[in-house]
């Protein structure tokens, strides 16, 4: 067998690496060393230039443009799936490759990593639609919250909530600035509203060539922000058995501030339906 010039080598490895192609390396490179590259490849991953920006924010503007469209999926007694196929249908016709699209309606949009089932969407239900695609490579992230019908007081309050918190986390973000501190600002306005225990995540994550990546907005990140991250600010609040709400848009550090990749969010929660 051929082994390149690797042999006696140290190899670095990405953390993403499926476990039988790293199994079949080391049966051919016995005598090399594997080491874990991720940290390396994070770092030169999370500033992204102005070619990369222009990428991912075509790819914001598709997931932008899919959402309404994909809205006349979404009425009483239609799936969860039913709107996740729209919502695929749609960003796939504007030329993104959809990479994931989960849609929550009712007690299921209380559970943050629900995945889209045949579970029938009801009249008053709040519907959480959470999709993105990815165009030459780069990714878009972007969550909606809508319902079907006529909602609950406690549903417009909450959805107001969240949208604060949102916009806290986007004024707070700038260069030099630590992404706890971002977390931070999202998540003091959910605790002042009384919610603070019913936001159970992190309030971002970097974004690029991959979903998931660096900088992560997250309670006691000393990470200070630099022009050309890029992450997601996604508050939410979850209310286990009702419903729950979360609002996301993908934004990017500039020289003096925050840009958002996205169309601004609705504000209000908007009903769908007659």
């Amino acid at each position: 067998s051929q082994d390149w010039g690797f042999r006696t080598s140290i190899l670095a490895v990405d953390d993403d690496m499926q476990a039988h192609t790293l199994l079949a390396m080391q049966g051919v490179l016995t005598e090399a060393l594997f080491k874990l590259g991720g940290p390396i490849l994070a770092n030169l991953m999370r500033n992204k230039d102005a070619d990369e920006l222009a990428l991912m924010r075509r790819a914001a503007k598709i997931a932008d443009e899919s959402f309404e469209p994909a809205l006349q999926a979404l009425r009483a007694g239609a799936t969860e799936m039913q709107v996740e196929a729209a919502l695929r249908a749609e960003m796939q016709a504007r030329g993104g490759r959809p990479t994931f699209a989960i849609v929550a309606t009712g007690a299921f949009a209380a559970e943050p990593h629900h995945k889209s089932d045949n579970v029938p969407i009801r009249e008053g239900d709040v519907v959480i639609m959470d999709f993105g695609c990815d165009v030459e490579g780069y990714q878009s992230d972007i969550t909606r919250t809508v319902a079907c019908g006529k909602a609950s007081e406690e549903a417009h309050n909450v959805y107001d909530i969240v949208l604060r918190a949102h916009h806290a986390a986007r004024q707070k973000a700038a260069p030099g600035v630590a992404c706890g501190d971002v977390d931070a600002a999202a998540r003091q306005v959910i605790v002042d509203a009384g919610y603070g225990d019913y936001f159970i995540h992190r309030t971002g994550h970097g974004i690029g060539m991959k979903g998931h990546e660096e900088p992560y907005i997250i309670g006691g990140s000393e990470v200070l922000l630099e022009p050309g991250h890029c992450f997601s600010v996604e508050p939410g609040i979850y209310l286990p058995g009702k419903f729950g709400v979360r609002i996301e848009n993908i934004v990017n550090i500039s020289e003096t501030g925050c840009e958002s990749q996205n169309a601004e969010p609705a504000d209000r929660l908007v009903e769908v339906g007659p």
